[in-house]
């Protein structure tokens, strides 16, 4: 069964992205096999609850199209913390499986609400995810947030989901993203088991989170599937939840009917962080990993980079980490040094990085700017493209509006290209690294 497994594992790598296959996929391990059903090691309970609530039904799909019959699937997690006898020490692994508490349980421990740092550029947004998390399905329903990249979008879709799950374990949290939907209603279409994801979603669902929405754009079917889903949970007082980067207005390529029921709800924004809240963010940071960082550094980092925390926390581990290396305190001279050569991904920087991808081809920023589609420049135009989303957060609007007039769907099949060159070809993953170093995201 091992190599059933293995054959099961390379069609699961197919449909599923890098990221999450590695994360959920990749560390299982078949413990018992008998015929018609497969049981799963997983490392901890918080996998075996995650897969299960959101795998499993494609885990099941494969295993059809490797032996073309029905498998039972079970998981467990045989390498688990063993119980104490102490009745103390049993209750806290109790509650730990009820509602994961210990950073070992879940990789997002820390996007909870008590570690979201609250300003006037997402309160609205801090206080609206709260209520919602606090009583599902009463109010705020739906609840859609928007905003651009590494404001805090997906931290507050955490939040919810640990607050629920702590509060609430007899509900059934379902969390997805955007594309993940996108490929399991493709999936499930092509193996003619729609009903089953249909069951899974409306039918098991009580509180859905939904991240990266704007990956639905221009999926007919998927978006058929989900207005029906939407209906379904809506009717039924289930809480929906919603993330994008675009307010459901702005949301080119998501069809009418579907749009206007994303602002039945309430819609709020989150704004990019102001500088105190930047500085705030960094020192809590820094105490919660025990890093000895001087506050001028903090403001300094703050001051530099503005427009995203994610881009702002990985300014401080770049930091840091030279200075555990390096065995020296941090300075602001370190970080001057050392941030010297970095871009900060604000607006006003997107014409540097396109300049630069042009310099690296020894083309003109014309030449990328322009119409002309062969390889020697549509590939460093998809590269360029590829860096503005990823590094400095653009909407895919925006990023069209610099090249040419070029919708949203063209910039993002040209991300989705250069994603794919980068996971199968070392070349291209190289020749991507190279231009981050020059830009210091790297």
């Amino acid at each position: 069964m091992s190599e059933t497994w293995c054959k099961t594992l390379e069609i699961l790598k197919a449909r599923v992205e890098p990221e999450p296959f590695e994360r959920w996929f990749a560390p299982l391990e078949v413990i018992k096999a008998d015929g018609a059903s497969l049981l799963l090691g997983a490392p901890d309970e918080f996998s075996v609850k995650w897969i299960k609530d959101n795998y499993l039904e494609i885990i099941k799909d494969a295993l059809w199209d490797t032996v073309q019959a029905p498998v039972t699937v079970n998981l467990e997690a045989p390498h688990s913390r063993p119980q104490s006898n102490t009745p103390h020490e049993n209750a806290a692994t109790a509650n730990r499986q009820t509602a994961p508490t210990h950073e070992a349980d879940t990789p997002f421990l820390r996007f909870t609400f008590e570690q979201f740092v609250v300003a006037p550029s997402n309160e609205i947004a801090h206080s609206a995810s709260e209520l919602v998390a606090k009583a599902p399905g009463r109010q705020y329903n739906p609840l859609f947030i928007h905003g651009g990249v590494g404001v805090g979008k997906t931290h507050l879709l955490h939040a919810i989901w640990h607050q629920i799950r702590a509060n609430q374990p007899h509900l059934q949290v379902l969390y997805t993203f955007g594309e993940s939907y996108v490929n399991e209603v493709m999936t499930a279409s092509r193996n003619g088991r729609l009903d089953l994801l249909r069951h899974k979603y409306r039918g098991q669902c009580d509180v859905l989170l939904m991240d990266d929405l704007q990956y639905l754009t221009t999926k007919d079917f998927p978006q058929e599937e989900f207005f029906h889903t939407f209906n379904e949970l809506y009717n039924c007082g289930k809480q929906i939840v919603i993330v994008s980067d675009q307010p459901p207005q702005m949301l080119a390529g998501i069809s009418e009917r579907l749009r206007s029921r994303f602002q039945w709800g309430l819609q709020v924004d989150i704004a990019p962080p102001e500088f105190e809240l930047c500085v705030q963010i960094l020192l809590r940071k820094a105490q919660r990993e025990n890093i000895d960082l001087p506050k001028e550094v903090a403001e300094y980092l703050a001051q530099r980079f503005k427009s995203s925390i994610r881009e702002l926390e990985g300014a401080l581990n770049k930091v840091s980490a030279h200075a555990k290396i390096r065995k020296i305190p941090i300075t602001i001279e370190l970080a001057r040094h050392l941030m010297n050569n970095v871009v900060p991904a604000n607006g006003h920087n997107q014409d540097t990085v396109i300049k630069v991808v042009a310099d690296h081809f020894g083309l003109s920023v014309s030449d990328l700017k322009s119409s002309r589609r062969h390889q020697s420049v549509s590939l460093p135009r998809q590269i360029a493209m590829h860096i503005l989303r990823e590094h400095c957060g653009l909407s895919l609007p925006a990023i069209g509006a610099l090249f040419g007039g070029r919708t949203h769907t063209t910039v993002m099949a040209s991300i989705s290209r250069v994603k794919d060159l980068v996971d199968t070809e070392l070349a291209t993953e190289r020749l991507l690294r190279d231009i981050e170093r020059r830009l210091g995201f790297a």
